[in-house]
């Protein structure tokens, strides 16, 4: 009897748990490929992409190297809660992406600038804020190219889009 009573406690707590954010799957409804270039004090390094939007005004970013296995993952949801996770980045970082640490901080700016790239309309835009300077390519209601760039560290991302 004892033994039964732990049982169904154990099955009570399970099935209180919740699933945290970050574990909640993504539901892209669109998607786009797109080159990535990232550069950082005289480094260069260039990346397969995948770009995504959800229904909820959250997008993903996944990004390749010669392997169908994506080496880092950024995400910003509708709130501005951004998370980085992947081989090439540890621990990962997650919180409001206002809060990003440094070495992340230019791609929480990447994905909002990929976000709000939906509203902009067809052309070529440049938008200065504080620090950032991010660009945008639109030619028949879809992205060609967005850059971010940061000044003082002269960090860029820039993406051609297929």
């Amino acid at each position: 009897m004892k033994s039964l009573s732990l049982l169904c406690f154990a099955l009570l707590l399970v099935g209180c748990q919740t699933r945290p954010e970050s574990q909640i799957a993504f539901e892209a409804v669109t998607s786009q490929k797109a080159l990535i270039r990232w550069h950082h004090k005289g480094v260069s390094l260039v990346y397969d992409a995948v770009c995504a939007r959800s229904s909820g005004q959250a997008v993903l970013v996944r990004i390749y190297k010669q392997s169908p296995v994506s080496l880092a993952e950024f995400e910003l949801g509708p709130e501005n809660h951004f998370e980085a996770r992947g081989r090439l980045l540890g621990r990962g970082w997650a919180g409001p992406s206002a809060d990003a640490p440094p070495a992340l901080a230019s791609w929480a700016a990447f994905l909002a600038g990929y976000r709000d790239s939906a509203s902009v309309r067809d052309g070529s835009r440049q938008i200065q804020t504080g620090p950032l300077l991010v660009a945008y390519t639109k030619s028949g209601n879809s992205l060609r190219a967005l850059s971010v760039s940061r000044a003082g560290t002269g960090e860029v991302i820039s993406a051609v889009f297929n």
